[in-house]
């Protein structure tokens, strides 16, 4: 038989030794899924199905191309197929012999199939089978064998059945009530996903607060050639303040889940002129009912305190959105224009628009002002800041 190296040899003895590891580590491994299996499936929540925890084994039928390593590999099997197939174990062998060869033969198909070197050389060496001279320029192969070998040893003490199975009683408790719980939210996100594919795709949604330019901004989309509808749904979506919350709309039998909104446009307006007409126009118990169902405080005996809560609570919500891109009616629609540009959206030259379109008379924030009880503090504070986050002027 050829005479192996130094580093080989030892190769082979690294192999070995973590093959025997990972055979106990397997074995103690099923004891501990079934255990664990067990657990999860007397102590599931309701909804919570089998296949929400356990996950089918992929066939991987991808046929790749046979190397010369493997011509090799393939010779060396047969040579060692003679010495143990059991079809050819008759003659002066043992009991105890035979039950020998017949698990090599099993360990030489498994380094067959699975293109094994390593386990493939050691079966050889058991069975004195003289090894090919390429056996030893595999050394980086049986060495990344080994490393797998390694890995999965690794990988499987560390995992959440080892842990739990070599757990005490208060321990195992603590690590199925986790894993539970991460079944719960995986469920959670399962389902989401599983909405969301059956979403209808809309181009545009358009929000803002009432009176701030939500009409002007489909009247604008509207003259760049999309089909955006105010308050009702187009080709290419619509513009609705009452969509703000992300349910379901004051005017138009549409809900916001049920679409996935490529982009979400955010109209805002100096609050010295929408304040006066939200005060005048929107007071009304269509809106205003609305609007208190999401912030009963919203309906306050000073108008201007009212509108204030108002435009904030729309505000917060429409932010939570993570609008896609934000405009001042005032002097914005160019850049609302390039930014469609650029993103891609099929849209006419950019024409103007008579900004005072949906106009409504009613009398200045001014005089509102004077008709007005005086406007705490922290209500001053309020609007000014959102003046800041918008780049108007503070408003007290």
């Amino acid at each position: 038989m050829r005479k192996q190296s130094g580093s080989f040899k030892r190769l082979i003895r690294k192999y070995e030794f973590l093959l025997e590891d990972w055979k106990d580590v397997e074995d103690i491994a099923t004891s501990a899924n079934q255990e664990f299996m067990r657990e999860i499936a007397a102590n599931k929540p309701d909804g919570i199905s089998e296949g929400d925890y356990t996950v089918e084994d992929s066939e991987d039928d991808e046929r790749v191309e046979e190397t010369e390593s493997d011509r090799v590999l393939k010779k060396l099997f047969r040579k060692i197929v003679l010495q143990c197939h059991p079809d050819r174990l008759i003659g002066d062998f043992s009991e105890l012999e035979r039950i020998r060869r017949i698990s090599l033969y099993e360990q030489a198909v498994s380094a067959h199939d699975d293109k094994n070197w390593a386990l493939m050389v050691i079966t050889a060496i058991k069975l004195d089978v003289e090894l090919p001279e390429e056996a030893e320029d595999m050394l980086d192969k049986i060495e990344e064998e080994a490393q797998e070998l390694e890995q999965k040893i690794s990988s499987t003490t560390s995992g959440i059945t080892w842990q739990y199975y070599h757990a005490d009683e208060d321990q195992k408790l603590s690590i199925l009530n986790n894993y539970l719980e991460i079944i719960k939210m995986s469920k959670k996100k399962k389902v989401q996903i599983e909405k969301d594919s059956n979403k209808e795709r809309k181009l545009i949604l358009g929000v803002g607060h009432p009176r701030t330019g939500t009409g002007y901004t489909a009247k604008l989309l509207q003259s760049w050639g999309l089909d955006v509808g105010h308050e009702s749904m187009g080709e290419h979506g619509t513009v609705d303040w009452s969509l703000a919350p992300g349910e379901e709309s004051l005017w138009q039998g549409v809900n916001f889940k049920d679409f996935e909104w490529e982009h979400i446009i955010y109209c805002v307006r100096d609050p010295r002129d929408s304040i006066a007409s939200i005060a005048y126009t929107e007071n009304i118990e269509t809106s205003l009912g609305f609007r208190k169902k999401f912030n009963k405080n919203i309906e306050n005996k000073n108008l201007i305190v009212s509108a204030i809560l108002s435009i904030i609570e729309w505000d917060q919500m429409i932010t939570n959105l993570n609008p896609s891109f934000i405009y001042k009616v005032e002097d914005s629609s160019e850049k609302l224009f390039k930014y469609l540009k650029e993103s891609g959206v099929d849209i006419k030259e950019n024409r103007a628009v008579e900004k005072n379109y949906n106009s409504r008379d009613h009398k200045s924030f001014k005089e509102l002002l004077e008709s007005t009880s005086s406007v705490p503090s922290v209500f001053k504070n309020r609007i000014n800041r959102y003046c800041d986050k918008y780049g108007y002027d503070k408003l007290f």
